[in-house]
């Protein structure tokens, strides 16, 4: 079964902006909740990346109205993930959040390389400084949406350096505590992103609520040339997919 079909039927109305949950959203994460358009790579992401933001279409599912989506995702994420997940959770935590969309927020935990550590960290093993991430969404009181870690591969050498790409076991492994951690923390809502992006690079037929996909049109549908960024249609349905997982899990 592919791995939308569960979920996206649940999307089909919009959301009641000022209701429950959706008083005072808030999106923490790096370059797929911030937005990036790949040939704004090196510059300061200002023109279509702005356009990619996630809480633009976070906004198309719900009514008018309501709460702004406060969105702390950044492209920089890469640089240092302990100084901007630091700062991301401070400034959620003092907005006081209803719910949190992390979608990517874990991804530069497990990926990235030593000089994005500090001296102290460099001692720590990749599922250890992944803990960190872990903990620190933990300390929400509220319901937070995380995404499973996509294994990209495919995008070393791309947009990717060698030394950040974890290695298929280590990813395998970090997807295995964050079942645990899910089972842990069950106001945690989990969003299949691994399996997502594995359906989409492989270019295999994704199902979207009776709607398909055919195999060989959905790694262009989805995905930017670096095999990793989503493309517009990309993103509105991996925030489809959360908002649908949220509300199953809700129910």
């Amino acid at each position: 079964m592919k791995v939308l079909t569960l979920v996206f039927f649940l999307m089909l109305l919009p959301l009641q902006a000022g209701e429950g949950l959706y008083q005072r959203p808030v999106i923490v994460g790096a370059s797929l909740s911030d937005g990036f358009y790949l040939p704004e790579m090196g510059l300061p992401f200002s023109g279509k990346s702005k356009d990619l933001g996630m809480h633009h279409y976070l906004q198309k599912v719900r009514k008018a109205g309501g709460a702004r989506i406060l969105n702390l995702g950044s492209n920089w994420m890469f640089v240092a993930p302990v100084a901007k997940g630091d700062y991301q959770v401070k400034k959620a935590r003092e907005a006081k959040p209803t719910v949190v969309f992390a979608i990517d927020f874990l991804f530069w935990y497990l990926y990235g390389n030593e000089r994005s550590r500090s001296e102290e960290d460099r001692k720590l093993s990749r599922l250890e400084f992944f803990e960190k991430g872990l903990s620190k969404l933990a300390t929400f009181e509220c319901p937070v949406v995380v995404g499973t870690i996509p294994d990209a591969e495919r995008s070393v050498g791309v947009i990717l350096a060698p030394a950040q790409y974890p290695g298929a076991g280590t990813i395998a492994a970090a997807n295995l505590r964050l079942e645990r951690w899910f089972k842990e923390h069950p106001e945690m809502v989990k969003v299949d992103l691994a399996g997502f992006h594995r359906l989409a690079v492989n270019d295999e037929a994704i199902e979207l609520g009776g709607v398909t996909v055919p195999a060989g049109n959905s790694r262009a549908t989805f995905l930017q040339w670096d095999l990793l960024h989503p493309t517009p249609r990309g993103i509105e349905t991996i925030v489809k997919v959360a908002v649908a997982a949220l509300k199953k899990g809700g129910e």
